[in-house]
């Protein structure tokens, strides 16, 4: 898109750098290989990172770090929908209905990180390392993608236990 952008005289030169998120995204895509373990281990330790990498930096690379956690999400909710259901026999339908209603606890997360965006007005700038409180505000999506990873983690163990091996389980059902 960017280098059909580019020929076609728009200037795209400040949107090259975030190529490099695309190609991190498709590689951890790749390394992961469809398993939803594997997955949301790889995308919750990379959305860690990109997250501490856009909280230590500032401007357009703190931009990009930050927009990446989007394209992270996109893959991770698969994943957590999979193992969340796996194994449940005849209450998968049922679980599948409170997964979805479950959805609106993501509501949740933008006003906490609200209220420390907001905190501005309270508290001055520059008392964190000359951050502003909106910046500061990334810690909660850090909270959240190390929190996934932990699932991600816990949820095979879970699994394991039961006797399920997911990774496996898919790949029999696929062919």
């Amino acid at each position: 898109i960017l280098f059909v952008n580019r020929l076609s005289g728009n200037k795209v030169d400040d949107l090259w750098v975030y190529a490099i998120n695309i190609i991190v995204l498709v590689a951890g895509f790749l390394y992961s290989n469809e398993k939803p373990v594997k997955t949301l281990i790889t995308f919750g330790i990379l959305g860690v990172v990109f997250m501490l990498i856009g909280l230590a930096n500032t401007g357009r690379i703190a931009t990009y770090a930050f927009i990446s956690g989007g394209l992270f999400c996109s893959i991770m909710w698969p994943c957590i929908f999979s193992l969340s259901i796996a194994g449940l026999k005849h209450y998968t339908a049922q679980a599948s209905g409170f997964l979805i209603m479950m959805i609106l606890g993501g509501a949740f997360i933008p006003p906490v990180q609200g209220m420390i965006c907001d905190m501005e007005n309270d508290i001055p700038k520059g008392i964190v390392g000359g951050m502003s409180w909106t910046h500061i505000s990334y810690i909660i999506p850090v909270l959240c993608f190390g929190y996934l990873t932990f699932y991600a983690f816990k949820s095979k163990a879970v699994l394991k236990k039961q006797g399920i091996d997911h990774d496996s389980m898919l790949n029999e059902t696929s062919h």
